[in-house]
């Protein structure tokens, strides 16, 4: 659905009385010309560099992405702004968390927290524009975040045989024999921390899933049969890093995509039982697979129940700890939260913090929005988040109308992203680091402009 206003179709008119004025510069610009080969560039280097650059390094990419779209916008003959349903509901939690920033009583380490807001919301809605148009350019950058993250998941599994130096005291030996402790990989990301490489794996994992999908449909077996081999590489890396939330993300994305397979089946397949009796047979044949990797490697079975022990393990007793100072915080500040960022929080939760258990974070997504921007910020976020899958699954749903198997799969990949990553979220804050950040918007842009494609070529906004 897209979104029609007039605030909408009078910057649309801007942008359209400056294209017509600078259109003669534009055809003796090949730069401008060329604008949306550019940003494209630009997409492919963001992502690039998330997998070996500081944060801040990465940012400078991705505010070029924004300015070369603010250049087009002003430049290209027919360029405009359209703004899904789901959108509406993102911008209202981006205004709830400028409201919040400006309302805090720590305001200078509150707008440098905002600022880096701005910057994935701004790379949101850049991205979902240069794809509104460029949805031949979405196979390049799902063959690249594939790419990286097998690379990633490569090196991992590198690391882990190599018995990789641990920079820090990350698993709880106490009840585990030492031979059975995970030598948790951290890949080539920055800040180098298990935690961060699983859950870019999980963000990046459903884009294999897609594109061996889209080869099974175009018959490239060749390539399929690499593709397998770099999930199943990818995959297994997810348990090598030892995060535990990674592992609840990997185990969302498995559900999602028995569920959307099923879907895709029944809709598009209604008549081709030997299909569905081979996809039952392969959804076996995984979750006996599954069962082996348990049986033959006990130090990945032991690392998932330490998550039912509760206070048992150190890990999960301080984040316990952290969940109910960060409670007390959000109760006290329920309206409109305490102020964005790292620093905001650190600075007030020494207010509510249990003696010894010092944090970055809350350890847990909606409760650190919650925390940041309030009740209502929260809201809008999962608002944005239920609109997008409901929108995605009504697309993939639709058996009456042409929208291809292909597209499909591409929204499919972006729901699976957003179950993993938010599933690894409710106990971990992962989320928030540019290198899942920049990939789950870059997922749900391409989705968005497939989804929306129909009313988007018909010029209805």
């Amino acid at each position: 659905m897209i979104v029609e206003s007039k605030l909408l179709e009078l910057k649309n008119r801007y942008y359209s009385f400056f294209q017509n004025k600078l259109e003669n510069i534009v055809k003796n610009s090949w730069i401008l010309e060329k604008i949306d080969e550019i940003i494209l560039l630009f997409i492919g280097i963001t992502l690039f560099a998330s997998t070996f650059m500081q944060s801040e390094h990465i940012a400078v990419f991705a505010i070029a992405i924004v300015l070369l779209t603010l250049v087009k916008l002003h430049t290209k003959k027919g360029a405009k702004v359209a703004i899904t349903g789901f959108d509406a509901a993102l911008i209202v939690y981006f205004a709830i968390c400028l409201i919040s920033t400006i309302n805090s009583t720590l305001l200078p380490q509150s707008i440098h927290g905002f600022l880096k807001t701005v910057v994935y919301m701004l790379y949101y809605f850049s991205v979902a524009n240069y794809f509104q148009t460029n949805q031949s350019k979405i196979k390049y950058v799902f063959l690249l975040i594939s790419t990286l993250c097998c690379a990633e998941g490569v090196i991992a599994l590198v690391q882990n045989c190599a018995g990789v130096e641990q920079i820090s005291t990350w698993q709880d030996s106490r009840y585990i024999n030492p031979e059975d402790a995970i030598a948790r990989a951290y890949g080539t990301l920055k800040p180098y921390n298990p935690n961060l490489l699983g859950g870019y794996l999980v963000c990046s994992l459903p884009c294999i899933i897609a594109t061996a999908a889209l080869l099974l449909i175009k018959k490239h077996y060749k390539s399929l049969l690499i593709t397998v081999a770099a999930l199943l590489a990818s995959a297994l890396a997810v348990f090598v890093t030892g995060s535990r939330g990674a592992y609840l993300g990997l185990g969302a994305i498995a559900a999602g995509l028995v569920i959307l397979v099923t879907v895709i089946i029944n809709t598009d397949f209604k008549t081709q039982e030997k299909l569905k009796s081979l996809w039952h047979k392969l959804i076996a044949a995984l979750c006996g697979a599954f069962v082996l990797l348990l049986v033959a490697v006990p130090k990945i079975t032991k690392r998932i129940l330490s998550i039912f022990i509760l206070r048992g393990d150190s890990s999960t007793s301080f984040r316990m700890n952290v969940y109910h100072s960060s409670w007390q915080m959000f109760c006290d500040n329920w309206l409109l939260g305490i102020g964005a960022g790292n620093q905001t929080f650190r600075e007030i939760y020494g207010l509510y913090m249990l003696t010894g258990y010092d944090a970055l974070s809350t350890y847990s997504v909606p409760l650190e929005i919650a925390v940041e921007a309030g009740i209502f910020a929260l809201i809008a976020f999962v608002l944005f988040l239920l609109w997008f899958i409901y929108d995605g699954y009504k697309f993939i749903t639709n058996g009456n109308s042409t929208n291809s198997l292909a597209d499909k799969v591409i929204v499919c990949a972006a729901i699976l992203t957003v179950l993993g990553v938010m599933m690894h979220g409710m106990f971990d804050t992962i989320y928030f680091r540019p290198q899942v950040q920049f990939v789950f918007w870059t997922m749900i842009a391409m989705a968005s402009s497939v989804v929306n494609k129909d009313l988007i070529e018909n010029n209805e906004v």
